[in-house]
Parts: C-alpha cells; structure tokens; sequence
C-alpha cells in the first residue's frame, strides 16, 4: 500500500458540505496561506447535469450564496439551472390560515436561490481544481481510519493518507461520527418523502409555496424549466406524509397522481402533471451528541439531520463549514495547532445549539399542524393571519429564513464590491 504525504486537513466526504468546506480552508484569506487539505469520496467525480432537472434539489439561503461567492463556487453555477424565488406563500389546506413573505420586505433581491444538488458539487468541484493546496480524490471510499500518535491514518483506494486533523462530511451514516463513538440517532418523524418534478398549468412566477395538510406539508419550490417546458411552469415537490399516505400516491398512475397533487394544493398552480420519475425517502431527524473528538470534527448532516419542511439542512451545513473554518483560522493566526481542543471547542459552541433551535423549531412546526383539535387548529390559524399582517413580524421570519440571524461567520456575510 502506497503512503501518501500527509495534510493540515482531511476531509471524509465530497458533497455540498465537504465540499465548501474545502473552498474555504483553502481560501488564503482565511488563514495566511490556508491549509493543506485533502478531501476523500467514494462517488466519481462530479459531473455537469444537463437536460431534465433532477429530483433532489436544494434551497440556499442569501448567507449560503454569500458563503458561496466568498469561496469562488457561485460565479460556477450555471444561471440557466438556478432558480431565485423572490416570493413565499404559506397556507393551511383548510384555507383559514396563510402568511405571504416579499424579498423586498426584507431589503433583498431573492429570498432563496432552488437548485440541483449535482449542480452545486459540480461548481464547489471545479473550483476546487484551481486551489493548489487542496487535493480532492474521487473514487476513493475511506476502508480504514485510525488514530495513531496524534494524527491519522486513512486507508482509500489502495493508498494511505496521513493528517492532523479528520472532518466527517460523509452524510447521516458518517462511518466517521460512528467512528468516534458520538451518538447521533436516528429518529424518526413518522414521514416519508416524496419528490419529483411536475409540470404545472401557470407559471410559479418566482414563488416558493407550501400547503399544510393533514398528513404533513407539501412544498411546490420554483425550477427552471427544461427545454420542452413552458418558461417558468416546472416545479420540484417534496411531499411529506405518513408512509401509508406516500405508498397510496406512489400507487397511482401519472394522470391520478397529477390530479391529486393538483386538489392537494387548490390548484393554486392550476393543473399539475407528473415529469419522470416519483421517488421516496424516509425523513429521519439525526443530532450528534457532539461535534467534535480529540482531532476531529463534524460537519453537516454527520452532524445533524433536519425535516426538509423549511429546506434549511444544507443551509446549517454550509454555516457549519464556515465556522469551523474560520475557528481554525483564527487558530492558525495565534499560532495554536489545528486540532487544539479550545478550538474545536468553540466551534461546537457557535454551531450546536443554534442547529438544536432549528430542528427542534421543526419538530414544533409538523406537530402542531397534525393536530387536528379545533381550537389548535383555529390557534395556528390565526397565528399565519396574525403574522402576515404584522410587518414586524414576517420581517423577523424572513430574517431567520435568509440566514442573517444568530452568530454568523464573516464569510456569510456580504462580499465587499
């Protein structure tokens, strides 16, 4: 087995959050000369995606498109394939509640930027080619990991790999929190997830939407449109219910299933139709009883798993890497060692309970819309109508929403023009 040379840094994991991470470890401005860093995956290389937009997509906030241009990934995105939403509407099936949010109520150009995972790795990928101290190997699944005299051994692809420092960003499943021997779950919510891409009547107009129901909340997420579309009347669904509910709509045919869709959210987008295939995951919430071990830290859904019902999981990953980013950065211009426990300490400090407040914010949101008890129901009801007339209140939704709440890491901040 060949030994490789040995990094400040690796990184188990070439996803989204890994991914980032990487960009901004590396990024010379963060700390003097960045660091070495070597990020290790099992799955090819990213690939452009091209032609029907794929199934599963993710929403950005403006701090993860900030963090995004701090890194040199968003001028890499395709424009073609992001869709920016300056609009949400929120309702209650039973059409007694809703709240409405406008990116200009918030002093922003969008609210939230839709695209394809695929696409983002791809654009982090690319950038990643031109850093000179970063090092992303592809097709090489970690088969071994080890401790031994205060740094690592990683075993991958035929090769040994040797670091100070180990991050996990290798999923919920991360064999590196399991590693560590850090509980992290699973729970599970009860739901299963159904996504695909629809067609729709009207056009979204820029518009993120979510009906709840009784048997979990439905979001319709603006696309752009594929070259046999209409401008602006494609959407990626993610509906959540409980499994019984999921098999009785994976069950049905395109035309039933469009028809359902369409009744389930009034039509609001008028007659929906079913584009490709419909697939199926179970939501299961994951929280690491900690972030951190001696030279090791967690990032993202290794770290913590959310309900997708706000689209906010990729977004608390993304902050997740610029934190421990900039705690090691920090470390690095005091002259401490890249694994000094302080550091990662205050790493999980900033990151762990703001990501608890979110999941359990949640869990609040999906109970309390199950309920069914009329005076729950004309409680919740009348909290949507109450906050959409209340100008003060949308703005402190839509401030936690963008991602300018809570300690931000200054790389999630607005790039200086």
């Amino acid at each position: 087995m060949k030994e490789s040379s040995h990094t400040d840094i690796l990184i188990i994991g070439g996803g989204m959050a890994g991914g980032l991470q990487a960009l901004l470890l590396t990024d010379k401005s963060l700390a003097e000369q960045g660091f070495t860093v070597r990020v290790l995956d099992g799955a090819p290389a990213p690939a452009w995606p091209e032609g029907e937009p794929a199934a599963r997509v993710s929403t950005l906030s403006e701090a993860s498109h900030w963090l995004l241009r701090h890194a040199g990934a968003w001028e890499r995105l395709r424009p073609e394939r992001v869709q920016g939403y300056t609009a949400m509407r929120v309702w209650d099936q039973d059409g007694t509640g809703e709240v409405a949010f406008d990116a200009r109520d918030a002093g922003a150009e969008y609210l939230g930027w839709l695209l394809e995972n695929d696409h983002l790795t791809a654009a982090l990928y690319a950038a990643a080619g031109e850093r000179d101290n970063l090092d992303w190997q592809c097709g090489k699944a970690a088969t071994a990991i080890r401790r031994e005299g205060g740094r690592w051994r990683v075993e991958a692809g035929g090769d040994t790999f040797t670091a100070d420092l180990l991050i996990g960003a290798d999923g919920a499943r991360s064999r590196v929190r399991e590693l560590a021997g850090i509980p992290g779950g699973p729970r599970n919510t009860g739901h299963h997830a159904l996504v695909a891409t629809i067609d729709t009547e009207l056009p979204h107009g820029g518009c993120a939407r979510q009906v709840f129901m009784d048997s979990g909340p439905l979001a319709l997420l603006p696309l752009f449109s594929a070259q046999e579309g209409g401008p602006g009347q494609q959407c990626s669904i993610v509906w959540s219910a409980w499994p019984e509910r999921v098999e009785e709509l994976m069950a049905l045919d395109d035309d039933a299933f469009g028809a359902a869709l369409t009744r389930a959210t009034g039509a609001a987008l008028g007659q929906a139709r079913v584009r490709g295939r419909r697939a199926v995951f179970p939501i299961q919430e994951r929280h690491a009883s900690a972030y951190v071990g001696p030279g090791l830290a967690l990032v993202g859904d290794a770290a913590h798993v959310i309900h997708p019902l706000a689209g906010q999981g990729i977004n608390l990953g993304f902050l997740d890497a610029a934190v421990l980013a900039e705690e090691l950065g920090r470390a690095r211009q005091a002259g401490l060692p890249v694994t000094e426990p302080a550091v990662l300490a205050r790493y999980q400090r900033r990151r762990r309970a703001d990501n608890l407040v979110m999941q359990n914010a949640m869990r609040g949101f999906k109970l309390l819309f199950e309920r069914q008890e009329l005076p729950v129901r004309w409680l919740r009801n009348s909290g949507l109508n109450l906050v959409n007339r209340l100008a003060p209140a949308r703005h402190a939704f839509m401030h936690r929403a963008l991602g300018r709440a809570g300690d931000l890491p200054r790389t999630a901040r607005p790039v200086a023009r």
